[in-house]
């Protein structure tokens, strides 16, 4: 009777997996929806255990390559910053801040999911975000990360 037990409370407890975890990753999912004046609208994919973090790489992908690499056929097409390694090591604080911490919400004017899922406990979505460019490229400039137009 015992060895039942034992044997059950070993396949119960191997059964039980360790909860998911999906670390944040750049990706390339990031198109143009619209672009007049200083907005911008990106759409951008994002995935992760649930649908509030799925969300926050969804916002964070959109920015992360909005800054470093530009996006194309918008009034962005070329990054803000020139030089992603210099400046995460030089501004360690603002990007952790910016990023980490979603201080980069307060340049999203408007931010809605377009599509979303669950597979296999994974929540996939499509996220339309709204940026305002006049006041990131302030915040950048005003930080030292990028000079002034011109300058």
């Amino acid at each position: 009777m015992r060895i039942a037990i034992y044997l059950f409370m070993t396949i119960m407890l191997m059964s039980c997996s360790r909860s998911l975890s999906i670390p944040f990753e750049r990706t390339g999912e990031v198109n143009a929806v619209s672009h007049e004046n200083s907005i911008v609208v990106l759409r951008s994919q994002g995935h992760a255990e649930n649908r509030a973090k799925a969300l926050y790489h969804a916002e964070r992908n959109a920015m992360e390559n909005l800054i470093f690499k530009g996006i194309p056929n918008t009034n962005q097409e070329s990054p803000l910053v020139d030089n992603e390694t210099k400046a995460l090591g030089s501004h360690k604080s603002f990007f952790k801040n910016f990023f980490v911490d979603q201080g980069y919400k307060r340049y999203i004017m408007e931010s809605y999911t377009s599509h979303a899922s669950v597979n296999k406990g994974v929540s996939y979505l499509e996220q339309e975000i709204k940026i305002d460019l006049k006041s990131l490229r302030n915040a950048l400039q005003q930080e030292g990360i990028t000079r002034k137009f011109g300058l």
